[in-house]
């Protein structure tokens, strides 16, 4: 289904409500696909070969790209549960304020993450004078195109009519939730493939028992959340024919939310792994994962709920 858009004079294309909810969940999307790349090398990198030999300032900075990676991840994964939880799947100017500035936030870590992994890989093969240079190009290249630029062409942007809240139809909100389970399933499926991975790594073999099992616990959550996110396709096909229905409904969101949470547990699970082979003293890895597991409760869970009882 594709919502009406209107033009005003000028020529300003001003979109309907449902339009302006549609293009901002596939731009979180987006982010979230740029992310999920990112999120791969620096769980991958942890497990190379070449890693420990590597000396401990880079090993620190590629902990603090994980560390940025993962902030970026949070707000993203932050939209659709605060649209399902506070909003109720419709489309209200606080939704889309908040889901906005979320996705703005989480540009910023992401290009600071981008930097360190281009030094990191520049050291290979230049001075390390070079590839901080090169790093840092990067780093202001990304902020030039994603927050400067931008910020010039809003200066001379149509000037928008407030937005009202408005309940959308149910075929419309079945469309968003699942555009929203294709934000989520990106990063399920890389952490995934990353955890399969590393099993067959001799490093992984190193790892002491208790780490070990930690991580075969992470691959456990993340594979269940990989199948919770992609059974409402199949119920929409199986049960419902293609059809859109209230049922349908109601299972992608039921299994979306709680498939957030263990998506987050992974991540927090295999981050605190990370930490530990990256410093020697585990009260680093410890501090990381709580700080973690917070604010991935706070962002996914907690604000959206109070949100919606304030609503209320």
């Amino acid at each position: 289904m594709t919502a009406k858009r209107g033009e005003k004079d000028g020529g300003c294309v001003m979109p309907a409500v449902e339009a302006r909810l549609k293009d901002l969940l596939d731009e979180t999307r987006l982010a979230m696909l740029g992310t999920q790349l990112l999120m791969g090398l620096q769980y991958n990198a942890a497990f190379a070969q070449r890693f420990g030999s590597l000396p401990h300032a880079l090993r620190r900075l590629d902990g603090i790209a994980l560390l940025l990676i993962l902030t970026t991840a949070a707000f993203l994964l932050a939209t659709p549960a605060y649209h399902q939880i506070a909003a109720g799947g419709h489309a209200t100017s606080r939704m889309m304020m908040r889901a906005s500035d979320k996705l703005k936030v989480a540009l910023l870590p992401l290009s600071l993450a981008l930097g360190i992994d281009v030094a990191i890989g520049f050291l290979s093969t230049v001075p390390s004078w070079a590839a901080a240079l090169a790093g840092a190009a990067f780093v202001i290249g990304a902020l030039c195109l994603w927050y400067v630029l931008p910020l010039q062409g809003a200066s001379s942007r149509c000037h928008e009519d407030d937005m009202h809240d408005k309940e959308q139809s149910l075929e419309v909100r079945i469309e968003q939730a699942l555009t929203e389970l294709r934000v989520v399933l990106p990063g399920a499926q890389a952490l995934f493939g990353f955890q399969f991975a590393a099993v067959l790594t001799e490093s992984f073999m190193r790892l002491p028992t208790a780490l070990k099992g930690m991580h075969l616990a992470s691959l456990s959550v993340v594979a269940a959340a990989v199948v919770m996110l992609i059974a409402p396709a199949a119920y929409h096909r199986i049960a419902a024919a293609g059809n859109a229905e209230e049922s349908v409904l109601r299972y992608a969101v039921r299994l979306m939310l709680p498939a957030q949470g263990l998506l987050a547990l992974g991540l927090v699970g295999d981050a605190y792994i990370t930490m530990r082979m990256i410093f020697e003293t585990p009260i680093v890895a410890i501090s990381v994962a709580i700080i973690a597991l917070m604010t991935f409760a706070t962002l996914l869970y907690a604000v959206p709920l109070v949100a919606r009882a304030r609503h209320r």
